[in-house]
């Protein structure tokens, strides 16, 4: 049994584009990947990006946000609608206080308006990913 042309684009397309925690990568470059992940969640297939942003939720924040169908869903909020549009976004220092991580993205949203989001990361002690940084946690900043 073969499979069709449109099933072998999707799982390389997957196989590129879909990253995964690495403890190579640093703070800065983990939230980049997730903002640009989100910035375009429907590329290749729909909820791509946002299946790649859950690859970089750390245990911690699972615990809170449950299966990937309930972390689909809080993505999907409003409150976070503004990292799932194609604006232009600012990066933030990166605050790094032993194996904790913060960096503020301001998003330029149009008619001047900017919001921020804080990005919240550790590096993981033990598990699958022990030595990654991995998504804490995201919150709109009060003065982005």
């Amino acid at each position: 049994m073969s499979l069709s042309a449109p099933c072998i684009l999707v799982s390389v397309l997957l196989a590129q584009t879909t990253l995964e925690p690495n403890p190579n990568l640093t703070p800065d470059a983990v939230v980049k990947i997730v903002v640009t992940a989100l910035r375009s969640y429907n590329a290749p297939i729909p909820n791509a990006g946002i299946y790649t942003t859950y690859q970089f939720a750390s245990p911690a924040n699972r615990a809170v946000t449950g299966p990937y169908g309930h972390f689909l869903g809080a993505v999907k909020n409003t409150d976070f609608a503004p990292l799932l549009k194609d604006d232009p976004s600012e990066f933030g220092p990166v605050l790094i206080n032993n194996n904790d991580a913060e960096e503020t993205v301001t998003v330029h949203m149009p008619q001047g308006r900017d919001v921020g989001f804080t990005f919240n990361l550790s590096r993981q002690q033990s598990g699958v990913h022990r030595g990654c940084w991995m998504v804490d946690g995201v919150g709109r900043s009060l003065h982005p």
